[in-house]
């Protein structure tokens, strides 16, 4: 029996046994060419009166269903992860995204530490789609994603597609001078990648910057750190596009 399942399935067998009780379990176990198969042993306790007399026990190879049932689970866990990506970009995509504000928000709320979110949209990029084609549009969005992705570099950040040409960052443990600098970065960044955009100012694609960044009150929701920041992108468009805006007070509760 391989020494990983030994102690489990002997301690329960032995158990089951001495109680009378008819059971069974499945292991691995040494095959004479020292390779290991899965084994179901199904067990019958004869007692005689009382007392158990013998074990009658049945052993069926389950090999081949075991491989089943790990294949049957690397493709589900496959489809999960499939199911919160963004599949044009490969970054996280909006339903992965609406599981994260409250889990984070919690964890700031406890900690007493500020949570930060930063939203980017595109500048004039029904405009981009209109000139070049959406081919061109779909290469786009994938640079500007790999730019991105470099600023998500501690396990708990995240960057999400949200649709169409917006995008966002969420940033456990950011106070609001932390995130203003990542996402002017952000912002200098994409402008380097001197992706070519004729209808743009300077003549390449650029992106409007909403930031905020709170440390939670009791009895406020994701939903005013989320308003907040969409505020704050309206506000950058509002004064010309690529530029930043950040919410300089925390907003009421």
């Amino acid at each position: 029996m391989h020494p990983e399942d030994r102690e489990r399935v002997v301690n329960y067998c032995v158990s089951q046994s001495r109680s009378g009780i008819d059971h069974e379990a499945e292991y691995r176990a040494l095959t004479r060419d020292s390779d290991y198969i899965w084994i179901r042993d199904v067990v019958h306790v004869v007692r005689h009166g009382t007392e158990v007399e013998a074990l009658v026990g049945f052993m069926f190879d389950i090999s081949e269903r075991k491989a089943r049932e790990d294949e049957l689970l690397r493709l589900k866990l496959e489809l999960e992860a499939l199911s919160y990506q963004d599949g044009l970009t490969g970054v996280a995509n909006r339903r992965h995204f609406d599981t994260v504000p409250e889990r984070e928000w919690s964890s700031a709320m406890r900690n007493g530490a500020p949570l930060a979110i930063i939203m980017l949209d595109l500048d004039h990029f029904k405009d981009f789609n209109d000139r070049f084609g959406h081919p061109a549009g779909d290469a786009c969005l994938r640079r500007v994603a790999a730019v991105l992705g470099d600023m998500t570099r501690r396990p708990r950040d995240l960057l999400a597609r949200i649709g169409g040409e917006e995008f966002m960052l969420v940033l456990p443990e950011t106070d609001a001078e932390a995130a203003r600098i990542m996402a002017d970065r952000c912002r200098q960044l994409v402008h380097a990648a001197a992706i070519p955009h004729p209808g743009s100012e300077g003549g390449f694609l650029t992106v409007s910057v909403g930031v905020c960044s709170m440390v939670p009150a009791d009895g406020q929701l994701p939903t005013v750190l989320l308003e907040a920041v969409d505020r704050q992108l309206c506000s950058a468009k509002r004064q010309g596009r690529n530029r930043i805006a950040v919410a300089e007070a925390q907003p009421a509760a």
